[in-house]
């Protein structure tokens, strides 16, 4: 199955339009206009903590961290994180994580502090891209390149070539339109940060301070980034990046806070005073947090720690630990993961005709599909209403489908927030889909067909679909949920209260857990549940100790231990193993030492 974290965002579900800045944070700005205005603003924004350049890794985690588990890389559609592998120079897409200076760090004379690593200009992002785009200035380029790297289906977003935006002729990186607000605001924060400092700085064809003194940028880039900065409005992925960066580093991109700012220092509000009204009233950031992965530290045979990020204006947090066990398994009937689709954007024409050629599994069919990025379907059109329909299965009573989607979203950043009914015959279930892929698992009870459809609520509500999983019986029995405060016993807990971003959860028996945190906000809305993190507990040093080796829980180590290990080995074992006693030699994994381990068991060696 093609599994593609379901993590609930981090930063863009649930959000409000506006940030929540302190109270008086730019109250030396107000009844100022133009240079004066710009002024005002680097002396509340310069000063803040510089931060070693290691330690951006980490602070990634804060600022870029995407609804999927994975950064949000605005130069490519690669999946990084913290623990991705890091390149000094690469040949291909995909090859490794970079931490990018969108802002060239050649402009203002290399690793000069504190610019240097100013997080608010600082994005991870995919080396090789990285290295293409250079020390390029950002601008318009009609048929740049766009780099592919087809076998591992990523590809740059943006394209490299000869500008053709008036007023510049040379090479030029044009980022995709989703992020060009971003980056015009970062640019705007460069320039205004740094203001003292720009008339010594060495730069490059997209600044000219000796024409346009505090206004630092060439003609031409003053016109490109004002209209990049009002096509592409700020968006919550933008708010709670800038949150990220306040926490890591202790300021703030006022073009992030309040947009209109460009417009009195660059463009049409020019000569006259800034008022600082145009902050709206009685908003509360809400933002789903994020689940890191476990500290190995912080694990010991009966506990663990569990860290999540900030939520925004919280008032507490709800966890929610279960240990995964045996049960009854359910019957895998297809796994089609679109393999067979090689786009790197939305094809235009309808493919519901031809699926075969694009899916793993003869017999799909369907209406309104088309081929997309990252081995996926686009679904629909905003006319149209789409749909796609399964192949023909013996399905049972009981079904379960697994499948993993995402809204389709402009490219100004409007998602068209879609739902998606999946349905077995009468048996139907809606599901709320987010802006980021994740995986969702519907149990359809009463089925009276023998295929399965997923389709749109409505025209204008447009989704994509990476994979879907179809199984005979309960996949959800196998890991039960229970919710509510500090309750339950070593194999589940439930914690409601937490008022921190940690807690420690004790007196676990051994095994398996998987783990999970929501938000309770200060108006009393929840978010959804967090991304599932893993934590494997030996039972060692305590007294919830179990009989290692008894996998099937008998009560006894035997030949039939024996045989479970083996086919879970050779795949054909389903369902979920208890790690607890069938990991005998505490390696981590189920491998053939643990067969050996068990059969010694058995012969009392």
């Amino acid at each position: 199955m093609k599994k593609i974290t379901t993590v609930l965002l981090s930063a863009l579900i649930g959000m409000t339009a506006w940030a929540d800045i302190p109270e008086g944070f730019y109250t030396n700005a107000v009844g100022k206009h133009d240079e004066g205005l710009m002024t005002a603003l680097e002396g509340i924004i310069y000063t803040h903590t510089k931060l070693s350049y290691n330690y951006l890794w980490q602070a990634f985690n804060t600022t870029d961290m995407g609804s999927d588990g994975y950064y949000i890389d605005m130069y490519s559609t690669c999946k990084y994180n913290y623990d991705s592998y890091h390149v000094g120079s690469a040949s291909y897409v995909g090859q490794g994580l970079n931490r990018e200076h969108s802002f060239p760090k050649s402009w203002f004379g290399g690793e000069v502090d504190p610019m240097y690593t100013d997080l608010t200009m600082l994005i991870p992002t995919d080396g090789y891209v990285n290295q293409r785009r250079s020390n390029n200035p950002y601008g318009v380029c009609a048929g740049g390149i766009t780099y592919v790297n087809e076998e591992m289906g990523v590809s740059m977003r943006g394209k490299l070539g000869t500008s053709t935006y008036n007023g510049y002729t040379s090479t030029v990186f044009e980022p995709d339109d989703e992020y060009k607000g971003d980056f015009a605001r970062i640019y705007f924060y460069m320039v205004t940060c740094y203001k003292s400092d720009v008339h010594n700085w060495p730069g490059c064809d997209q600044l000219d301070y000796s024409s346009n003194n505090y206004k630092a940028f060439s003609d031409w880039s003053i016109r490109m980034l004002l209209e990049w900065h009002r096509a592409d409005p700020v968006s919550a992925k933008e708010i709670a990046r800038n949150e990220g960066v306040y926490i890591e580093q202790g300021n703030r991109n006022p073009f992030v806070d309040h947009p209109e700012l460009a417009e009195y220092i660059w463009g049409t509000k020019q000569n006259t005073s800034w008022t600082g009204e145009d902050i709206p009233e009685d908003t509360i950031v809400k933002i789903v947090p994020v689940m890191y992965a476990v500290d190995t530290t912080a694990v010991t045979g009966h506990s663990f720690r569990a860290d999540w990020s900030r939520g925004g204006d919280v008032s507490s947090y709800t966890l929610k630990v279960n240990r995964l066990t045996q049960g009854e398994a359910a019957t895998l009937m297809m796994s089609e993961n679109f393999s067979n689709v090689n786009a790197t954007a939305d094809g235009s024409n309808d493919i519901s005709s031809q699926l075969d050629r694009y899916t793993d599994n003869p017999g799909w069919t369907g209406y309104k599909l088309y081929t997309a990025a990252n081995q996926s379907l686009k679904v629909g059109t905003s006319n149209a209403a789409g749909y796609l329909v399964s192949p023909e299965l013996e399905l049972g009573n009981t079904v379960t489908v697994v499948f993993n989607a995402k809204n389709w979203i402009s490219s100004n950043g409007t998602s068209d927030a879609s739902s998606v009914i999946v349905s077995c015959g009468n048996a139907r279930e809606t599901v709320t889909i987010t802006d980021s892929p994740a995986d969702y698992t519907v149990v359809l009870r009463d089925c009276d067909a023998s295929n399965i459809k997923l389709e749109m609520i409505a025209a204008k509500k447009r989704f994509y679909i990476y994979s879907v999983d179809i199984y005979n019986g309960d996949l959800t029995a196998m890991a039960p949920r229970r919710v509510i405060v500090e309750e339950g016993d070593s194999t589940w807990r439930n914690v409601s209260g937490i008022t921190d971003t940690c807690y420690t959860v004790q007196e676990l028996a051994g095994g398996v857990f998987e783990y999970m945190v929501k938000a309770i906000y200060t108006d009393g809305s929840e978010s959804v549940w967090s991304n599932i993190q893993h934590v494997t507990l030996t039972g060692m040093g305590g007294d919830f100790d179990v009989l290692l080796g008894d996998v099937d829980h008998d009560g006894v180590v035997g030949i039939s231990d024996v045989i479970i290990i083996i086919d879970y080995i050779l795949g054909g074992k389903q369902g979920v193993i208890d790690m607890e006693v069938a990991d005998v030699d505490h390696d981590g994994q189920i491998s053939i030492s643990d067969v050996t381990g068990i059969t010694d068991i058995i012969l009392g060696k």
